[in-house]
């Protein structure tokens, strides 16, 4: 349903209604509060439902990106023939908005002409950021860079949590004892589908590979024993452990009435599940008795209701005991927080309550989103949780598979377009990952934004084993390794960029503003000219680049003979260089002397 009716002509409500249009919808509190409860009245009189028997509201905030389900019917005022609908405007919510229809088997409904009805929203106070995460361990890489550990259908022919293991090592030594600090596993719940789901479809919360249910007993990627001693080897190297949890939808429960719905048939018994914990029926999901409905459904799945208290049984209850249990090291040892999948289906409060139950551990969401208005949005209200740059990867996917090179490369460093422009602290950025991975083209240009650019990178799995990104080319400076040990060794791990140059399309230079006797810094260049080695003189504001004679670390180059590496360059004491990038290429500079591998 997303973005079903959302069109470009946005108009306030009480204009429409003196140009003709005779329904007609307001809301009261008429300038509410993030988080306050929100009356919507109706008035259907002349519109396309003025003959409809019942209205249902269709409602969302933030131009439709957060999306409530199921839509609700309203309630009707005899005497004023006015329908009503009470709800709480969702935590992140800046503007609010709704379309109605009918309760009809081929639906009727009123967009006030191809325009909603959209209501401004106040941000509420935010509440304060939890407590730092646990420190890394002492013996972690300094280079602040993650790996998704995983891809959509990796072989069953094998034991994925086995192939992980046998990687970590390798993975926390990419190149001179730089590489990653944090590997996301995927979902360890039993799916509904065994060995056959993904893990997105939980059914059995606590069979992480245990019970035989589900056509057999391990789940896609192995059992409980085998997942422990993944996470066992990645601890042995210093790298931390983070798990994908699911906590929007539930799956494969069996029917039952359900009263909430009308006595309709919901898939919402959950009491037969093997390990006899989150035994839930109908009213742990919406709608229930405790919320009609929420911010976002997945699909048709079970949708599960997470403000049902504190009481054992209930949904908030139970699974802030499942994410405790995961991090015992009895169970599973997950200490590196937890990916939320799909975080626009429930309130950024229960990721808050969920992290601080379970240590104030770190948390990404999936706010897949390409506007970073929204990701800020949720960010603010999540007491601290980072998010997933949808929209920086939105960005590199249109600029680098473009074959003629006509995009913009400052986009890459515009903080309306790229949430780790706007704040690298709570980004986590990405080139591809198991749901989306759509840069065919130029995907080294993409890996060398990110891990030299500002956030915490996280690299695909698949892109460096399977694709061979991990060395591409052959040569010491090409590939994500050396890239990895540039933002670890030269970059100290969390640089904070000035950009340099972007007033050439094609040509993007920037680079880290301070430095460090031990981390001095970097200038990277990127240019996706398909055909011309492009330079240009800039001037750094990192004194630790002043006066140094600088190296080019790391490079590549797509264009045929190109991938050479770029001479040595000059910086004067004032902070001026000149450095240049081969065509379709990178390249990223450093003071001579610091013994790259």
């Amino acid at each position: 349903m997303k973005n079903r009716f959302l069109f470009l002509i946005t108009l306030p409500a009480a204009l429409l209604a003196h140009q003709g249009f005779a329904s007609n919808c307001w809301i009261r509190p008429a300038n509410p509060v993030s988080g306050q409860t929100v009356t919507v009245t109706y008035d259907k009189s002349g519109g396309p439902l003025a003959n409809a028997a019942g209205i249902r509201v269709h409602r969302a905030a933030n131009d439709w990106s957060f999306n409530a389900s199921p839509d609700q019917e309203m309630s009707l005022d005899p005497a004023t023939k006015l329908y009503t609908f009470s709800c709480t405007a969702p935590e992140a919510a800046y503007v609010l908005n709704y379309a109605f229809h009918d309760a009809a088997s081929t639906l009727t409904w009123d967009n006030n002409h191809r325009a909603n009805w959209n209501f401004p929203v106040t941000p509420g106070k935010a509440p304060p950021p939890l407590p730092d995460p646990p420190a890394l361990p002492l013996n972690a890489s300094k280079a602040h860079v993650m790996m998704q550990g995983f891809y959509w259908d990796v072989p069953t022919g094998g034991i994925w949590y086995d192939t992980m293991a046998s990687k970590a090592a390798e993975l926390r030594n990419m190149m001179g004892g730089q590489g990653i600090d944090r590997i996301w596993f995927p979902p360890p719940s039993k799916g509904a589908y065994g060995i056959n789901s993904m893990g997105y479809d939980p059914y059995d919360y606590y069979d992480l590979g245990t019970y035989n249910q589900g056509g057999g007993i391990r789940t896609r990627f192995g059992t409980q024993s085998q997942l422990k001693n993944a996470i066992d080897a990645y601890k042995a190297q210093g790298i931390v452990c983070m798990a994908d949890i699911v906590l929007n939808h539930r799956v494969g429960g069996r029917a039952e009435s359900n009263p909430n719905r009308g006595g309709a048939t919901t898939w919402t018994d959950f009491s037969r599940v093997l390990s006899g914990k989150c035994t839930w029926h109908f009213n742990q999901f919406h709608p229930s008795t405790f919320e009609v409905s929420d911010e976002g459904a997945f699909k048709d799945f079970p949708d599960v209701c997470q403000v049902t208290g504190d009481q054992p049984g209930s949904a908030r209850y139970d699974l802030l005991q499942w994410g405790r249990w995961l991090t015992d090291p009895n169970n599973t040892g997950f200490d590196g927080g937890w990916r939320f999948d799909f975080v626009k289906g429930y309130p950024p409060s229960f990721t808050a309550a969920f992290r601080a139950g379970t240590g104030n551990a770190f948390g990404v969401g999936e706010c897949w989103d390409g506007n970073v208005a929204n990701l800020d949005a949720y960010v603010r209200v999540s007491a601290g949780m980072s998010a997933f740059d949808f929209p920086g990867y939105f960005t590199l996917r249109d600029l680098f598979n473009s074959t003629t090179g006509a995009g913009n490369l400052a986009n890459l460093v515009d903080s309306n377009r790229v949430y780790a422009a706007r704040n690298p602290s709570r980004a986590v950025t990405f080139c591809a990952n198991h749901d989306t991975d759509e840069i065919k083209s130029n995907k080294m240009l993409a890996y060398a934004f990110i891990l030299t650019y500002q956030g915490y990178p996280c690299i695909f799995w698949k892109d460096y084993f399977d694709a061979g990104l991990a060395a591409l080319g052959g040569q010491a400076g090409n590939g994500i390794k050396r890239l990895v040990w540039v933002r670890g060794s030269l970059g100290g791990g969390d640089p904070r960029i000035q950009p340099l140059k972007t007033d050439d399309a094609n040509l993007l230079v920037y680079g880290t503003l301070n430095g460090s006797a031990g981390a001095p810094g970097y200038i990277a260049a990127i240019n996706d000219d398909p055909v011309l080695t492009k330079s240009d003189a800039v001037t750094t504001g990192n004194r630790y680049l002043w006066g140094k004679t600088l190296q080019c670390y790391a490079w590549y180059s797509y264009a045929t003979g190109s991938n050479i590496q770029p001479a040595n360059a000059t910086c004067s004491p004032g902070g001026s260089v000149t450095v240049q990038a081969p065509p379709r290429g990178y390249a990223v500079y450093g003071p001579v002397g610091y013994g790259a591998p």
